[in-house]
């Protein structure tokens, strides 16, 4: 029997995966938190396009967290911004979400998978490391403009039955996936290129690559992407030996992309700093590892949103 699948969150990642697993042949319910989405949804197919192509007609589109629990998912892809993450899983929670039901992080940021161990225990919790860029692009389109090895976690709480059937759907459905008993490898390995340049395109204002090409900007880049890596060291997290080469050549490419922590702090929406910089920062401090540029970084994006 197909397992069925409930997606939180109608943004791009949401969309995109919503697509790939009905084409694919799996039941499919989605639930979002605008009217207008759902109808959007209800009515026309989602289409996918780019790197991943899909073409397929949602089960369900749901606005109310009772009807999507009533639904019986069996695994529940949380597509929404991290820090919505708690709140998001509460409600589900409270509305008699089944007992045994699989939430799998699909977040940028680093531990999001442990806000689903908190609330429902960490044999409910997997995390999807994802490495793609898609946007919206009309409608019910969305543009996949990259999309390479996703990484599936591989934790001893989960049975790894569950897991494997998880895996293979979702590879049977287009997307490049592997499992890893170590993903929080990869998740830093994200987490570090996210919390470098984004952050400094949300203070700055600027583009990626305005940020780059900017001597001073660079250097600071540089310089948190340097304690970065001696965090991720004091945490036991292995980076490949060059990581930091790799890092300054991928961010180099970035060109007039508009991260989303950039999109967030202009649209006076919170970021998802908590897990990126101000993470990194906690760590730091439990680690006694030097960290001033992240650290400040950190506190300058907690009083833009204040604002």
């Amino acid at each position: 029997m197909s397992l069925h699948y409930g997606v939180v969150g109608a943004g791009p990642v949401g969309r995109v995966f919503a697509g790939l697993l009905r084409q694919g042949g799996q039941p499919v319910t989605m639930l979002c938190h605008r009217e207008q989405t759902r109808q959007l949804l209800a009515r026309r197919p989602v289409v996918v396009k780019g790197k991943l192509e899909a073409y397929a007609q949602l089960d369900s589109v749901l606005l109310e967290p009772s009807e999507f629990v009533h639904a019986r998912p069996d695994v529940v892809l949380v597509c929404t911004k991290a820090i919505d993450t708690r709140h998001v899983l509460h409600t589900l929670r409270d509305a008699g979400s089944a007992p045994g039901t699989i939430y799998v992080s699909c977040q940028n940021g680093i531990d999001t998978e442990r806000v689903i161990g908190e609330v429902f225990g960490a044999a409910q919790a997997l995390r999807l490391v994802l490495n793609m860029g898609c946007d919206v692009s009309c409608g019910n389109e969305v543009v996949v403009t990259f999309c390479t090895e996703h990484v599936l976690s591989q934790p001893v709480a989960v049975a790894d039955e569950r897991v494997h059937r998880i895996a293979d759907d979702l590879r049977a459905c287009g997307l490049p996936l592997r499992l890893s008993a170590r993903w929080r490898d990869d998740v830093f390995r994200k987490a570090l290129l996210n919390a470098s340049l984004g952050s400094l395109c949300a203070l700055t204002r600027h583009c990626m690559g305005c940020v780059m090409g900017q001597p001073e900007a660079r250097e600071l880049v540089a310089r948190m992407l340097r304690e970065g890596m001696a965090i991720s060291a004091a945490e036991g997290i292995e980076l490949p030996p060059d990581y930091f080469d790799y890092a300054m050549r991928y961010l180099d490419q970035g060109g007039e992309h508009r991260p989303s922590i950039l999109v967030d702090v202009e649209r006076g929406k919170t970021t998802e700093n908590e897990f990126h910089c101000a993470e990194l920062a906690r760590l730091a401090r439990r680690h006694r590892v030097p960290s001033p540029i992240i650290d400040i970084t950190d506190k300058l994006l907690r009083c833009t949103e204040s604002y």
